[in-house]
């Protein structure tokens, strides 16, 4: 393997190489043509650099001509030695990277990515990847106008005057040339720096192809990038896998499993170690980032003085160029290799033995069933992988890089624990007899974007650091839902690194860590189970945790937990019914046989609801459309879809932040505000509750809100079940059908008649519907409960693990 020196070793360009050797550049050029071993070119914006290391070591085995020696020079001098005088007398030439640090040094201690950024971070990403992104790209592609977002945030890190120097020219911004050059400025600053840290950069070409529509897009570009703090380079990648939708997860792997990764495998080092870590597939670079920042610090909080030696591979330009930038951010020396093979490919020497004390990367595995053919190239230790899937070559190719020391942590499908195949078998069974599968941790669906594909973290160690057993740990009930993906948080990490510390050391508490029991800190429980290599042996080699773990329904001590906690459930539920029941006979119109029919023989007066209430429709959704929406808001945004039975839901997958909360304030909900469909299917309102205080109406929906005037004398609870009759809801619906796409306009719904009788019969009313939904509720509880516990008595009475009665 090449390991580039990229942090302190610059690229030059064909006319420096010249002037350092003392020669024209058509003998740089006839040298290229005719001479071998010469420096490999790496292209950038159209041009050729190369190495400065790559360039000497080639000078020094040329000497130069004594003919075309000059003043000064023995007999017996290099190109090489005159490169390095006209440097100035370093291996460095100068004119490198602003902040350039000396060599093997990472420009600051490396630090881990945020697992919460900022919300204000998180707001003005979501503006820059929501209009900007097409107002500023014109025909452009979206990747170059995130190369334009990754540029700012580099050069504000990495050579903060370059930037402050940028941003004081855009805020002049008036005419789009301006605009044009400054955007080709900001890609060659760019360009520059990472060249003179020894990265080809073709960001100038990439920002030229953008066409911002007015000087004043880019300017707001430029601003919100200023604003931002440090740590959101990942942010910025995962809104844009988010935006773009897509499903190759090629950028980037979500934080929390990066971490969870990280300090699962490195926690098994001591003090100092361990030296190395090796990403086979670097992606966003950020295992490389965060086990460097891991092995960094020791566990009271101070440097250590030393960081271990990182290297990766990719075999995507734009991935490598953003996977540097981000490591350069992050104080990491970013020792990238780009590819254009699997890393079992290729020439010799990069198959040459490394051995690495920690390998963490997330594979593009693959879900498709393997071919029937044998692969026949390649050397495998554990087996051939099937044809046309890669899935074991990855675990094999981790494994052969490993240092007798060595662990690793790789990403893979569900799938590949119990496939079927016949070679797949055949490796699980020689990993599991070579004593190199130490965990397997099912994590939740939906964690990466753009895919629900179920997987699973493998821990694995050197063969000649066996282990005996293989730990299996369920994660799939853990994180949050948001949106469309799942979260896992800080506290998630930590139980399950807790699990896991656990089950691997029984002897500290033995009675806690029987497989049955579960682990996990805070009072959550993690399932698991440690099982022995003969009972592999008889699963076929099974490498699913589901096919090891106990669940609920399991007949274990879990089940009998789940059935007492449900029985619980059960008595409590009928307890309230009982409660709620004696509440509803003490109502009026509910006492009695029939009870007591309301408003006997006198019809009550009648108002509009416009004279009653304030009717508000939504915001426009040029105020609040898709752009300033984010599930990673603070303030919910109700629509259509959150009106269900009558009340608003709490499934708040729509958010904002708290500064367009702010801006929006008219359209703000308070407490007993009713909130009717507005455009769609027209259905029964819902009643703002307590807790819903504060959050904000959509586009779709339409407030009502009683008047101040009337605020004594008409209740917003009865407005709001009157509304909800049938007839009612058939009124709104002819009046949104009259449109050409159901809407109902604030004025159509003003126009309708409401009943009003004096206050203490709307109170009479309002309580004796309120004490009927309370009973509906109550009921379903007891139902819910019930349901809840047949199925526990069920895994009691009737799971694998329940032993037949003498």
């Amino acid at each position: 393997m090449v390991r580039p020196k990229t942090s302190h070793d610059p690229l030059i360009g064909r006319a420096r190489f010249a002037t350092l050797a003392g020669v024209s550049r058509s003998t740089v050029t006839a040298w290229e043509r005719q001479e071998s071993g010469f420096p490999t070119a790496r292209r950038s914006n159209g041009q050729d650099y190369f190495l400065w290391s790559e360039t000497v070591d080639w000078l020094d085995r040329r000497p130069v001509p004594p003919g075309r020696l000059v003043a000064g020079e023995p007999v017996g001098t290099t190109y090489g030695d005159r490169a390095r005088k006209k440097a100035g007398g370093d291996r460095l030439p100068s004119g490198t990277a602003e902040g350039l640090p000396s060599a093997g040094a990472s420009y600051r201690v490396p630090t881990g990515v945020d697992d919460e950024p900022l919300p204000e971070n998180r707001q003005i990403v979501t503006e820059l990847m929501g209009r900007l992104v097409d107002r500023v790209r014109g025909a452009a592609g979206v990747l170059d106008y995130l190369n334009l977002l990754l540029c700012l945030h580099y050069l504000r890190g990495a050579a903060p005057s370059r930037f402050g120097a940028l941003a004081t020219r855009a805020r002049a911004l008036r005419t789009l040339d301006e605009a044009a050059q400054l955007l080709r400025d900001i890609g060659r600053a760019a360009d520059e720096d990472l060249r003179g840290r020894g990265i080809h950069s073709s960001m100038q070409e990439a920002l030229g192809r953008l066409e911002p529509r007015t000087a004043r897009d880019l300017r707001g570009v430029v601003d919100a990038m200023s604003r931002l703090t440090e740590g959101v380079f990942g942010l910025i990648l995962d809104e844009y896998e988010h935006q773009a939708a897509l499903g190759s997860g090629e950028f980037f792997t979500p934080r929390p499993v990066v971490r969870l990764m990280t300090r699962l495998v490195c926690s098994e080092f001591g003090p100092g170690e361990p030296e190395s870590v090796y990403d086979p597939h670097a992606r966003d670079g950020g295992f490389l980032i965060e086990a460097s920042a891991y092995c960094a610090v020791d566990d009271e909080g101070p440097a250590r003085g030393r960081v271990p030696r990182t290297y990766g591979e990719t075999r995507r330009a734009d991935t490598w160029r953003l996977a540097t930038m981000n490591l350069l951010l992050h104080g990491v020396s970013p020792s990238l290799h780009l590819t254009r093979t699997v890393p079992w490919q290729g020439d010799s020497e990069r198959n040459s033995p490394r051995a690495f004390d920690i390998v963490l990367t997330n594979p593009p595995f693959n879900m498709s069933d393997p071919g029937r053919g044998e692969r026949h190239e390649g050397q495998w230790t554990y087996g051939a992988p099937p044809v046309d899937n890669d899935n074991f070559a990855w675990v094999q190719h981790c494994l052969a890089t490993l240092s007798r020391r060595g662990r690793a942590g790789i990403i893979m499908p569900n799938k590949a624990g119990n496939s079927g195949h016949k070679a797949d078998r055949v490796i699980r069974g020689n990993l599991v007899e070579r004593g190199c599968v130490e965990s397997v941790i099912a994590l939740p669906a939906q964690l990466f974007t753009g895919t629900a594909v179920p997987v699973s973290v493998w821990v694995l160690r050197h063969p000649d650091d066996r282990c005996d057993s293989t730990l299996f740990l369920d994660a799939r009930h853990m994180g949050v839902k948001s949106g469309s993906r799942r979260l896992l948080s800080a506290a998630d990490v930590d139980i399950l690194v807790d699990a896991y510390q656990t089950y691997r050391r029984p002897e500290e508490d033995p009675e806690e860590n029987s497989p049955s029991a579960g682990a996990g800190g805070g009072g959550r429980r993690v399932p698991g189970a440690v099982v022995s290599r003969e009972e592999l042996r008889s699963s076929d080699y099974s490498l699913n945790p589901l096919d090891h773990v106990e669940h609920r329904g399991g007949g274990g001590d879990g089940s009998r937990h789940e059935w007492e906690s449900a029985w619980k459930g059960l008595c409590d539920a009928e307890g309230d019914l009982s409660t709620v029941q004696g509440t509803v006979g003490r109502q009026a119109f509910l006492q009695g046989p029939g009870g007591r029919p309301p408003w006997p023989g006198r019809p009550a007066r009648t108002a509009d609801l416009a004279s009653l209430c304030e009717i508000q429709a939504g915001p426009s959704y040029t105020k609040l459309g898709k752009a300033q929406r984010s599930v990673d808001g603070v303030v919910p945004v109700v629509f259509p879809r959150h009106l269900k039975e009558r009340r608003v839901s709490d499934e708040a997958d729509e958010r904002v932040m708290g500064e367009t909360a702010r801006r929006l304030s008219h359209f703000g909900l308070r407490i007993n505000d009713i909130v009717c469909v507005r455009s769609g299917a027209i259905t029964q309102p819902a009643l703002v509750r307590e807790h819903q205080d504060g959050w904000l109406m959509s586009p779709n929906v339409i407030r009502l809100r009683v008047t101040t005037r009337h605020a004594g004398r008409v209740l917003p609870e009865y407005l709001f079940h009157y509304l909800c009759l049938e007839e009612s809801v058939a009124w709104m619906r002819d009046r949104a059908a009259a449109t050409a796409a159901p809407s109902l306009r604030s004025e159509s719904l003003g126009a309708l008649r409401i009943p009003l009788p004096d206050l203490a019969e709307q109170q009479e009313v309002v309580a004796a519907l309120e004490s009927l939904d309370a009973l509906d509720r109550a009921h379903q509880s007891v139902a819910a409960s019930a349901r809840r516990a047949r199925t526990a008595l069920s895994g009691v009475l009737l799971g694998p693990h329940t032993h037949p009665r003498a």
